[in-house]
């Protein structure tokens, strides 16, 4: 899957939106907030990295970090959804295996919520 324009919550509407009215997961390293979409569109994500996680080369890569993330995960939820992550400034204490791990369950526990 690539990470192209279709997958990425570019507004700033869409962002308020989103930290408005979803579901939020506080996992230990970024903060989650996730929102069903209707079935016919794909799953989008939007990141939030702010100056507190580091310098311009850290923020890339927790970008990075976080879009390979997305891009393995998105396939197996059962509904398309959109994903706003606020990547937290220890993110980078964190393995790759175990930021992956926290984040597929954030998102299958919000979408089991949401369906119910």
């Amino acid at each position: 899957m690539r990470f192209s324009r279709e997958n990425r919550v570019r507004l700033a509407g869409d962002f308020a939106f989103l930290k408005g009215n979803s579901k939020k997961a506080d996992c230990s390293a970024f903060v989650f907030y996730c929102l069903p979409r209707p079935e016919s569109s794909q799953s989008r994500l939007g990141l939030v990295t702010s100056k507190k996680v580091g310098c311009a080369v850290e923020r890339n890569r927790a970008r990075r970090r976080f879009r390979a993330i997305f891009r393995e995960c998105a396939p197996s939820f059962s509904v398309p959804c959109d994903i706003l992550v606020f990547v937290r400034r220890g993110y980078s204490k964190f393995e790759y295996s175990k930021l992956k791990k926290s984040f597929l369950e954030a998102a299958k526990r919000i979408i089991a919520d949401a369906q119910k």
